[in-house]
């Protein structure tokens, strides 16, 4: 691991310094892998919507993956919407620092995968505090009874 200082009476500012090294093993292998089911529709040109259609309820709002093949990532936008027994559609947006990117779809056939990345939205957001208050006025009123 390279620790350095800056010692401004030097010429060479940053200096090394002597410093301890962590390292992680971190096995991604057990992060499941979701398949797609069909060919996605869109591509996500100047930041348009994406549908991608995957044989199992699997991300949900605000779920970032990535596509295995193409190591492109998408936002999931909304909620997951069944089509019927065992496929289901998300709509999602690539995620890029501008609107340049274009889905690549050679590696978004049916039977290719992808794989959970993160969620950004933190605990105790928004989408559940309703469900929360609603339980604890549930909650509180039947303990008075």
């Amino acid at each position: 691991m390279n620790v350095y200082t800056e010692e401004k009476s030097k010429k060479n500012a940053f200096q090394s310094l002597d410093s301890f090294v962590v390292e992680w093993d971190i096995n991604i292998q057990r992060i499941k892998r979701v398949a797609f089911t069909a060919v996605p529709e869109g591509d996500g040109a100047n930041g348009s919507d994406i549908l991608f259609r995957f044989g199992e309820n699997y991300y949900q709002k605000y779920d970032t993956f990535i596509i295995e093949k193409t190591r492109q990532q998408a936002i999931v936008l909304n909620r997951p919407q069944r089509i019927r027994d065992n496929e289901w559609i998300i709509i999602a947006k690539l995620q890029d620092g501008d609107y340049s990117s274009v889905l690549d779809v050679s590696g978004c056939q049916p039977g290719m995968t992808t794989r959970f990345i993160t969620n950004y939205m933190p605990e105790m957001h928004e989408e559940g505090r309703l469900l929360i208050i609603n339980t604890l006025k549930l909650l509180l009123s039947s303990a008075i009874y």
